[in-house]
């Protein structure tokens, strides 16, 4: 069935920020685009200002003279509308679907891995755009200098996100994709760690024989995967010197890293770079952007002109997120709720900070991810000097029976040898803060609604400080 431009699209489950991308995409290609979500939230309202109609609340009324309906994985087979959709021959297609005809209808930079690739996405989709590439972007967040997650550009290619989370990623055709590591996640989906990994290796081969694969040499999963792929062009990037692009002389300083670059070329010469800045703090960062460099080098933009860009990137929505700062002490939001990712903020916001009081929020997400990680959650808080664990954010998850809150702060305090408490509400912190000398850094880490209290907790300071 072909959708003509005055046939109306509906989209279940609008609101996610995946799903609102798309919403913004169709819509600026010219489609009649409306949808559905149960609660009110800011993608909501930033499609609402687009003009775009959506109700709040699932129904079947919301259906009416629809000719295509759109759904997220989210979405249950009950869901009211998709019940209604399928019951009434209303052609009905998931997310992953509509964006892989979306990724043919221009050359595509696909970015996957377990950590990093919203940032990584963002600092690409940032260069090209300032290139004068005129990309068009679908991100899974908002890039601050763009306000939204997604941006209809008038080029020839396309950035995007890719999730691996439950294999859709497969499902895209890409000139260039990009790994930056891989990591134990969603083993819910795929079961084991091995089924993970050739998924990932799948991602990497099935770019075409023009196109070629950016890849983190520095993770040992990514080195074993390479070593035996021999049909795919692939460039490395990272700390070590079996890299084609590599970082090195990393420095911190305020909210800034800086770092020379090596770059080695087809034929196998190096060139050398001094002084990239990046307004991100962390190695992990530099990872990122050692990947947006090998992606802008190989697109043929100039070594001067992807230094320029880099350094005046505004960065993305709830990564290292500055709340603010009242007096002495320093809020900071960002989504991390994996243990490596939870590691890597940690040691960043220490690096720079090497003297400040280093406070975590932690707000768990989904009782299957503390479970079968445990042991690495209970390493994961070493670079803070107080961790407060909040109850777990179920992500419509069922507790487990015998599940523990108690347990896995215990293992934080024992294995991450800091000092671990039970977080009650935003009173509890400014009782540690009192209880400090000197400057204090206060991060709320999490998937769920923790960025609700860092915003809170900043008002509440305001007001203690008065």
């Amino acid at each position: 069935m072909k959708i003509n431009k005055k046939q109306l699209i509906h989209i279940i489950g609008i609101g996610g920020i995946g799903m609102s991308g798309i919403a913004e995409i169709l819509n600026g290609l010219g489609y009649s685009v409306q949808g559905s979500d149960i609660n009110l939230n800011s993608n909501i309202l930033r499609l609402r200002e687009r003009r775009i109609k959506v109700y709040i609340g699932h129904s079947q009324k919301n259906l009416k003279n629809v000719d295509l309906a759109i759904y997220s994985s989210a979405i249950k087979k009950n869901n009211k509308e998709l019940k209604f959709a399928k019951s009434n021959l209303i052609p009905s297609i998931p997310r992953s679907n509509i964006l892989a005809q979306l990724v043919n209808l221009k050359k595509t930079i696909a970015i996957s891995g377990s950590h990093g690739k919203t940032t990584t996405t963002s600092l690409i989709a940032s260069v090209l755009s300032k290139s004068n590439f005129k990309p068009t972007i679908i991100n899974g967040g908002i890039i601050n200098e763009y306000g939204t997650n997604t941006k209809l550009g008038s080029g020839k290619w396309m950035v995007v996100e890719a999730d691996e989370s439950d294999s859709t990623f497969l499902e895209l055709s890409s000139v260039i994709s990009v790994v930056t590591n891989i990591d134990e996640e969603h083993l819910d989906h795929y079961k084991s760690f091995s089924n993970l990994k050739k998924s990932f290796k799948k991602f990497i081969t099935q770019v075409p024989f023009y196109g070629y694969a950016v890849v983190c040499n520095d993770n040992k999963h990514i080195k074993q995967l390479i070593n035996k792929i021999t049909t795919t062009k692939i460039i490395k990037y990272g700390f070590n010197s079996d890299n084609d692009v590599r970082a090195t002389n990393i420095r911190f300083k305020d909210n800034k890293t800086s770092f020379d670059l090596s770059v080695r070329d087809d034929d196998n010469k190096t060139k050398k770079y001094k002084n990239f800045l990046i307004p991100l703090i962390g190695r992990y960062n530099v990872l990122n952007a050692l990947a947006t460099i090998a992606v802008a080098i190989n697109l043929d933009i100039k070594v001067a002109s992807i230094k320029k860009s880099i350094v005046s990137f505004k960065g993305v929505e709830r990564r290292l997120a500055h709340i603010g700062k009242v007096k002495n002490v320093e809020i900071i939001d960002d989504y991390a709720h994996h243990p490596t990712e939870i590691y890597n903020v940690l040691s960043g916001i220490r690096e720079s900070r090497s003297s400040n009081n280093l406070v975590t929020i932690f707000q768990p997400h989904r009782f299957s991810r503390i479970i079968s990680l445990k042991k690495e959650f209970s390493k994961a808080f070493s670079y803070s000097d107080v961790v407060m664990v909040s109850e777990v954010y179920s992500a419509g998850e069922q507790k487990p029976r015998k599940f523990q809150l108690d347990n896995l702060i215990r293992n934080i305090a024992n294995k991450s040898k800091t000092k671990a408490v039970f977080y009650k509400n935003n009173d509890s912190i400014l009782d540690l803060i009192d209880q400090s000398k000197g400057k204090t850094t206060i991060v709320f880490l999490g998937a769920g609604n923790v960025t609700e209290w860092a915003h809170e907790f900043y008002d509440v300071l305001k007001k203690a400080y008065e």
